[in-house]
């Protein structure tokens, strides 16, 4: 409730609850035809990490319980990242609404850049101080604590990459949604998550006996697949916009 007072405060230009019980079918369906495949997008990346988190419980409860705390900790940079996207798609979007191709682009590139410069710094982190990290999640007498640190750690060293995989394809998705293009990232992120990062992921983690270390460069692997097809494609798009 407070949000949506806020909301009809700082956007009072757009009367956003203006004749709030007529519904207005036409932006109705056209929100769907926009939304369904983004939520198809979720589910597929999200479905992605679940069945990880499945595969790390192949291996044994320790890898699992350090792949719990990995992930923990990749999901709350991401979070960033995750912000930047969604400040993307509001940049490009006005850009585009506006018929600006320029700002369009050096706005794509600017919100590309802090992200990047966000992951490379929280990658360093990941790399120069995994146990304080990891420490966070445990209890300093538990018996099994030094195996944990010690798989915990390999882990974090892969989440250096996998930091910078993530965010490049969240911000693409973002760059995408901005030019109203979610179809294609659909298609782009099933391919690139089941028919890339997860095979990836068991062939290493399992075929090759690369373990927990594996299924995560099977992740990134499957994510940077991702980044590259939907940053193409926004490049391709963006460099005819006119102005």
């Amino acid at each position: 409730l407070a949000m949506a007072v806020y909301a009809a405060w700082a956007t009072r230009e757009h009367a956003l609850f203006q004749r709030f019980w007529r519904p207005d079918w036409e932006a109705f369906f056209n929100l769907f035809s926009l939304g369904w495949p983004i939520g198809l997008t979720g589910l597929a990346e999200v479905g992605l990490f679940s069945a990880t988190a499945l595969m790390m419980g192949w291996i044994g409860t320790v890898e699992l319980a350090a792949h719990g705390i990995a992930i923990q900790i990749a999901s709350l940079t991401f979070g960033v990242h995750l912000s930047f996207s969604q400040v993307a798609t509001i940049r490009v979007g006005k850009s585009h609404g506006r018929g600006q191709g320029g700002e369009l682009r050096r706005g794509a590139l600017m919100v590309a850049a802090l992200s990047g410069l966000f992951a490379l710094a929280t990658a360093a982190v990941f790399l120069i101080f995994p146990e304080p990290l990891l420490d966070l999640f445990m209890d300093p007498d538990d018996p099994v604590r030094p195996q944990v640190l010690l798989v915990g750690t390999s882990l974090l060293a892969v989440a250096a990459l996998f930091q910078v995989a993530d965010a490049g394809q969240v911000i693409s998705l973002g760059l995408l949604r901005g030019l109203h293009d979610t179809r294609a990232p659909m298609v782009f992120a099933a391919i690139s998550y089941w028919l890339i990062g997860m095979p990836a992921s068991y062939g290493l983690g399992f075929t090759l006996g690369m373990g927990g270390v594996g299924v995560w460069l099977g992740l990134v692997f499957g994510l940077a697949v991702a980044w590259l097809m939907m940053m193409t494609r926004f490049w391709r798009k963006a460099k005819h916009l006119p102005g």
